[in-house]
């Protein structure tokens, strides 16, 4: 674990991809992100994206007092559609923050809400992520594709990206800005830690698959995964590094690579992992 403390007074742990990720549970001297992962092709769909949502008017998600102490987040990985049953017995003092297509595939309707719905994704591609009937809040970064907040049927928020070095976007008065990498799941995590978490659970946070698939690679569990998904991995891991330096508690149950951060917990034991605190 590389850990370096650069000329911003931000200190940032290297994943072994190389990608540096910012401490953002200390106060921040400056918000920036030292890495370069967007291309240069991506600057005008990322503006045309931001000015455009700007005329939105949707209100920013920094301005709320949200508290949440304990916190899963829920993204649409292997057996996603079998196993969510087990957070319809959550206690009602467990939060469900959702990413990827875990919306658009919840049925636990009328049985456990999910409270909020996280989303990054600046292309058009984004539209398969949209649920037909249920819509619950929706935290998006300002850079989202355009049509995706236009068609979005529910209460909508807003979040400023933490700009990176090659590019920086539209100026958004914030009272924080989110390291978001460019990935949903971080940007959740990102919200967690302003929300106060305590406790927090990933579950089904991977891309894993039950069939041997070209270039894929298989996993101790049986599974298999594409090597590129260790990037958005490490990525994660990175920033549940940071957050367990404030004394939270994390768990995941998911089905890809380990992770370092994170303690992985059977699908038996999640409910009593919440529960402890409320007997």
């Amino acid at each position: 674990m590389r850990i370096k403390k650069h000329s911003n007074n931000n200190k940032y742990l290297s994943t072994n991809s190389g990608i540096w990720v910012r401490d953002f549970c200390t106060s921040a001297k400056r918000y920036e992100d030292i890495n370069n992962l967007i291309p240069q092709k991506d600057f005008p769909v990322l503006l045309d994206n931001e000015l455009e949502n700007r005329k939105g008017r949707y209100p920013s998600i920094d301005n709320e007092n949200i508290v949440m102490r304990n916190i899963v987040i829920v993204s649409d990985g292997y057996d996603f559609e079998t196993k969510q049953e087990i957070l319809a017995s959550l206690p009602e003092d467990v939060f469900i923050i959702g990413t990827n297509k875990a919306l658009k595939y919840w049925s636990l309707v009328g049985k456990k809400t999910m409270n909020y719905y996280v989303i990054n994704n600046p292309y058009v591609d984004s539209m398969s992520f949209l649920p037909e009937k249920y819509f619950t809040k929706c935290i998006s970064s300002t850079r989202t594709y355009l049509e995706f907040l236009k068609k979005y049927r529910g209460i909508k928020y807003t979040y400023s990206p933490v700009s990176e070095e090659g590019y920086s976007g539209l100026n958004m008065d914030s009272n924080y800005k989110i390291d978001d990498y460019r990935n949903p799941i971080c940007a959740a995590i990102g919200l967690a830690y302003k929300f106060g978490v305590q406790k927090l659970l990933l579950f089904c946070c991977d891309n894993s698959f039950k069939d041997n698939r070209p270039s894929a690679e298989k996993l101790e569990n049986g599974l298999w995964a594409y090597p590129q998904q260790k990037v958005s991995h490490e990525l994660i891991d990175a920033n549940l590094y940071w957050v367990s330096t404030q004394n939270v508690e994390i768990c995941e149950h998911t089905s890809d690579y380990k992770f370092t951060n994170a303690t992985y917990i059977k699908e038996d034991n999640i409910i009593g992992f919440f529960k402890d605190d409320n007997e």
